[in-house]
Order: C-alpha cells, then structure tokens, then sequence
C-alpha cells in the first residue's frame, strides 16, 4: 500500500513540476503541438483555424484575457489513461 501512494506523490510531483515550468516560461508550453485554435459557428460546428507559428506572437496574451467559456482543456495523458481504464474495467 505504502508504495501505491509512493508511486502516486512522485507522478503528482512530477506534473507539477511540469507545469511550474509552463508557468514560467509559457512559450515552451505553447507549442504548435499542444494548442489549437478552434472556433464554434452558431449552428455548433467546431473548425479548426490555421495560423501561423511564432514565439513572438500573442496567443499568451489571449488566452490570459479570454472568458472561461472561450477555453477548452483537453490532456492528451488524461484521454490515454481513460482508455486504458476502460480496457481494463470492461465498461
């Protein structure tokens, strides 16, 4: 038992560290392969919108100022570890 919380304050350790590094230095985090901008017409189709890269951009800045209703979460890891849940439980 001790070394099932042992694993699991390492792992919860480890994303933290992770994401200081995020806070710190945001343009690391913000990466082509970990953002996407999307936008939702009225009829709720979802499109993805193609823009250019750079660090000198201001997509920081907007999603610093964007509504909580303009932002949408997803962690790839999260995604893969309901998965491997799933296959594991059946259901």
């Amino acid at each position: 038992m001790k070394k099932k919380w042992l694993g699991i304050r390492v792992a919860a350790g480890l994303c933290a560290a992770l994401g200081w590094w995020g806070l710190l230095y945001p343009e690391l985090a913000l990466t082509p392969d970990t953002v996407k901008v999307s936008a939702q017409d009225n009829d709720g189709t979802v499109t993805t919108r193609n823009q250019e890269w750079s660090f000198d951009g201001t997509l920081y800045l907007e999603l610093l100022n964007a509504d909580r209703e303009q932002i949408t979460i997803r962690s790839r890891l999260l995604t893969e570890l309901k998965e491997l849940f799933k296959s594991f439980n059946g259901s």
